[in-house]
């Protein structure tokens, strides 16, 4: 039976009546009744493909995909964005279901609700994962450029384009990810059902006593829990306004927060509490989490999800460990520093989320690679190896 592991509510100004998803490959979605229009987004991971929704909901479309980091989001005209969503693991196809519900006038009927409602439904279908596209090499320069050349590279500066080599890819099966097993807040909602077992109420009895309305079948989540703790109220989007409460409380605003226009103050702390959402379902086991830097060319950023090999330098530890006992997996010692005493250290890694408080280059949450994520950049190393030092 499929089991849903998470989801977010979100809402979208909709123009000329069709909106994209950010992350995939995907054709717009497209209203079958609206043009200009205010739409509630309702996205939900699953581990398997779910049964359809009750009848109320329409169907629009059915189609599959693959996800290069595992994390989407809502676009519409003129950039305006949604929060982004974890939906699964990087380069799996993926299939999706879009539902909408409207009443018998065109409308979803309410004073206070969006024009149209849509249901978005995520499941994992195989492992896509090729080093040909995925992780390829980028193109070797054979001349130093005088100033700063965008990628793609001009064909002057181009080298020969190395030869790929025929390795075995490695192919995992979704539950192996961490993006898919069940996080803390399932063995929190485990405890809490025998508890009010043995009162003899059932967690949806608990809610209605709370003042949630919610049906018996309704999938108990982390998100409808959390509406039930007290919010600042300054921020519209419940998800934004946990977060700036949360970060009031820890002192931990941006820099500059309270001169910003509001807009930007919504859209930074959006950024913020989708990152520590996400970051927080990729390490369910909260194994130790690190930051480390990535300097390299023609990327901008690395995607939450995702699998790296990063290098740093570290204080040369006398018994051979990291000063930090982080950085384990594929750990390789490139140079040695005779003077400062440092060795030049490199592991693979996976990304959790940016690290916002080194704003001068880019900076990541991380922790060790799993067997598996590692075996992917394993994989695309041995695919672009040169055959000879120095080619």
């Amino acid at each position: 039976m499929a089991r849903l592991l998470r989801g977010i509510d979100d809402e979208l100004y909709v123009q000329y009546g069709h909106f994209t998803l950010g992350g995939t490959d995907l054709s717009r979605f497209t209203s079958p009744e609206g043009y200009h229009f205010t739409a509630a987004v309702r996205m939900e991971a699953w581990d398997a493909e779910p049964a359809r929704p009750d009848g109320s909901w329409e169907p629009v479309e059915e189609s599959t995909f693959v996800a290069d980091s595992g994390v989407v989001h809502l676009v519409a005209m003129m950039d305006e964005r949604g929060h982004d969503f974890l939906i699964g693991p990087p380069y799996f196809e993926y299939g999706v279901t879009a539902h909408v519900q409207v009443d018998g006038e065109g409308g979803v009927g309410g004073e206070d609700a969006a024009d149209e409602r849509w249901l978005l439904r995520f499941w994992p279908i195989r492992d896509a994962f090729d080093p040909l596209k995925h992780m390829r090499a980028m193109e070797r320069i054979i001349r130093m450029p005088e100033e700063y050349v965008p990628l793609p590279l001009p064909p002057e500066l181009r080298a020969p384009p190395l030869e790929p080599r025929r390795v075995p890819v490695p192919v995992s099966t979704a539950q192996e990810w961490a993006a898919m097993r069940p996080g803390a807040f399932d063995d929190q909602l485990r405890r809490t059902q025998a508890r009010l077992a043995r009162q003899g109420v059932t967690v949806h009895d608990w809610l209605r006593e709370q003042g949630v309305d919610v049906a018996d079948d309704t999938p108990i989540t982390a998100e409808l829990i959390a509406d039930l703790q007290k919010r600042p109220g300054r921020f519209r989007d419940r998800y934004i306004d946990r977060y700036y409460g949360r970060a009031v409380q820890r002192e931990a605003l941006p820099h500059g927060f309270e001169g910003w226009e509001p807009h930007v103050q919504e859209e930074r702390l959006r950024e913020l509490a989708d990152g520590e959402l996400i970051a927080e379902a990729l390490n369910p086991r909260r194994v130790p989490e690190f930051s480390m830097p990535y300097q390299q060319r023609g990327v901008e950023r690395l995607y939450p999800g995702t699998s790296r090999r990063l290098w740093r330098w570290e204080d040369e530890i006398i018994d051979g460990e990291p000063f930090d006992g982080n950085l384990l997996v594929d750990r390789t010692v490139h140079a040695r520093d005779p003077y400062t005493r440092q060795i030049y250290v490199s592991g693979i890694v996976t990304i959790l989320r940016a690290d916002r408080r080194n704003r001068r280059m880019n900076w990541y949450v991380v922790r060790d690679a799993e067997p598996h994520e590692a075996a992917r950049v394993r994989c695309s190393e041995a695919t672009w190896q040169e055959e000879e030092p120095g080619r």
